[in-house]
């Protein structure tokens, strides 16, 4: 039975009516493409998410991951789907044409990745990140490089990773100790790296894996660190597989969740035999590794609205169909569903306009990126880009976080049998947890937030945030029917402001206490940025709803609404307050006190 639910209405509510996507067409980069074009890219890839990977779902869990003499077996499924992935064009859709591309908008690659994460997310993470990998071939390496590994992964002949993260240096990437040593015109590679995920497979003949090394001599820290392309297998010069390349999987990560994606320790160069080749300037490899990094942290942010988008479908409809318990007002006779009952709309609620603000969210970040790439006029691209690099942390960590609340509220949804594996949502729980930790963990984000995005560029992403969310409360603070709602979005924001203010001074003068009130304020701007895309969706609701149109789906656009910001933002206002305490209990509480 499938599992995977989505409110197609919902999906292209907000690409057309809130964002106009359609307007893409106008940039140059996309002449000779239509709205209707990325209508019916957006329903076949729906199409493919139902019928190709939504049932990799219950074979990856029952599958899992087969580690033995040295080697990963995935489900068999898997290799199927991951070859017609590429050949289909999912992988590469939003890339350009030379190297087997669509030439699709960026944004694409964004709704797409909703879909295919909601319908497996242990099965998508291996496209999606064979597809950051060969970006960043195509952004930074030679033309030989480029001809020689792009197509083969855009077209799912060939899987891609990243590798970054060692044993003894986490998150810490200036401590990493893999080295690349002069060979020629190449490198040897030697070192280990962990928690890699889809390090090794049998999907593919070839995987090619991004890695972070420092050149033997380079400079410490991060400014000695540089990216190599570093194949599981060598090639021919004519581009077959000549035998393996000295990169050996050492185990895989027995987890909590996602147990069909191997997470895996990579062993480069035990035999002195790895060979590597250098991916743009050396010791520049983190800057050019950010790329895909930035990208890895969006997607991250869009599995777990994506995870908490299907389980709220798959907690409305069992809320329909269960009936049980008496209406507590004795509207009706007998036993009535789930859904009547007060608690449980309550929950449903809450989760219906946490999903449809996350997704708003992550869709408009999604178009400034195009924006921010395209447009001609310099100024409007710096513009976008500061809006994107300011949202990038909100959208990893706040919509981590809270697709992993929405999972455990679909739960409560359904009582008892939320928690059986008859249902799909324990499953969605235990896999959006590691969102939280991945790709630097929320805590990290938050102060990348309240740190280096506050102030760089004197300011710009932090000022052209402000810009929008000032710019929709002036415009609609006098709405008729939203104008309380809008009114106390702009005292909210006003109050973070200044709090957020305060913080980036005290980063200088007392970065302890600085550091202890990061994450409550990234959440802040997390929850003020929903009820924006919230309040944004109800107006438009409001003006269609004028016009006669399908009233029950803008009602629930405009409830939704003014329910999350009625409870939520008296929440932002007491977290902003709290930011500007005095206590000092979690820098000074004593070790042994804990």
């Amino acid at each position: 039975m499938s599992h995977f639910k989505i409110n197609r209405q919902d999906v292209f509510f907000i690409l057309k009516e809130q964002l106009n996507y359609g307007s893409l067409a106008n940039l140059d980069r996309y002449r000779g493409l239509t709205e209707k074009a990325f209508d019916l890219l957006i329903s076949e890839a729906l199409k493919f998410a139902r019928e190709v990977v939504d049932p990799l779902q219950e074979v990856g869990e029952q599958f899992g991951v087969k580690f033995e003499d040295g080697k990963v077996t995935s489900p068999p499924e898997f290799k199927k789907a991951f070859k017609q992935y590429g050949q289909d064009g999912w992988t590469a859709a939003a890339r350009d044409p030379e190297y087997g591309g669509q030439g699709f908008p960026h944004m694409m690659r964004i709704v797409i990745n909703d879909l295919m994460y909601g319908a497996c997310q242990s099965f998508n993470m291996a496209p999606s990140l064979t597809h950051g990998a060969a970006h960043l071939i195509e952004s930074f390496g030679s033309q030989k490089l480029k001809a020689r590994f792009i197509p083969k992964m855009f077209d799912g002949t060939w899987a891609g990773t990243m590798c970054l993260t060692e044993a003894d240096a986490g998150s810490n990437l200036a401590a990493i100790q893999t080295t690349a040593y002069p060979a020629g015109d190449d490198y040897k590679i030697k070192g280990s790296k962990i928690f890699i995920s889809w390090g090794d497979h049998n999907m593919t003949d070839n995987i090619i894996h991004l890695v972070l090394a420092r050149i033997d001599g380079a400079p410490p820290g991060v400014k000695g660190i540089s990216l190599f392309v570093v194949p599981k297998m060598r090639l021919n010069p004519d581009g077959s597989i000549a035998g393996s390349n000295d990169v050996i999987c050492g185990g895989v990560e027995d987890k909590l969740g996602l147990h069909a994606s191997p997470t895996c320790v990579l062993n480069f160069g035990n035999n002195n035999d790895c060979i590597g080749y250098l991916c743009g300037e050396a010791n520049q490899g983190l800057a050019h590794m950010f790329q895909m990094m930035n990208a890895a942290r969006i997607n991250t942010g869009v599995s777990g609205m994506a995870l908490a988008s299907t389980a709220y479908q798959n907690a409305l409809e069992y809320a329909k169909g269960r009936i049980q318990g008496r209406d507590i007002a004795g509207r009706k006779p007998g036993d009535v569903a789930l859904i009547e009952h007060p608690d449980v709309r309550r929950m449903l609620l809450w989760i219906k306009a946490s999903v449809d603000g996350m997704r708003s969210m992550i869709y408009t970040a999604a178009l400034w990126q195009d924006h921010a790439l395209e447009l001609n006029n310099p100024s409007e691209r710096q513009y976008y880009r500061h809006l994107l690099d300011f949202m990038t942390p909100i959208i990893k960590a706040y919509c981590a976080d809270m697709g992993f609340r929405v999972c455990e509220t679909a739960i409560q949804c359904l009582g008892g049998y939320g928690f059986c594996k008859a249902y799909p949502l324990e499953q969605y729980l235990r896999d959006a947890k590691i969102m939280s930790l991945y790709e630097g963990t929320n805590g990290i984000q938050s102060m990348d937030l309240m740190g280096r995005k506050m102030r760089i560029d004197h300011g710009g992403p932090f000022k052209s945030y402000r810009k929008e969310i000032k710019r929709f409360c002036r415009k609609y603070r006098d709405h008729p029917k939203l104008g309380d709602n809008i009114e106390a979005l702009a005292e909210a924001f006003e109050k973070l402001t200044a709090a957020a203010v305060h913080m980036s001074k005290q980063l200088n003068s007392d970065p302890l206490q600085w550091a202890s009130n990061t994450y409550p304020a990234l959440m802040a701007f997390g929850e003020v940025t929903i009820a924006w895309r919230l309040l944004d969706m109800a107006v438009l609701a409001a003006r269609a709803m004028e016009n006669g149109r399908m009233k029950n789906f803008y009602t629930g656009k405009i409830m939704q609404a003014t329910y999350f910001t009625d409870v939520t933002l008296p929440h932002t206002l007491a977290t902003t307050d709290s930011l500007l305490r005095k206590g000092r209990e979690v820098i000074e509480m004593p070790i042994g006190a804990f």
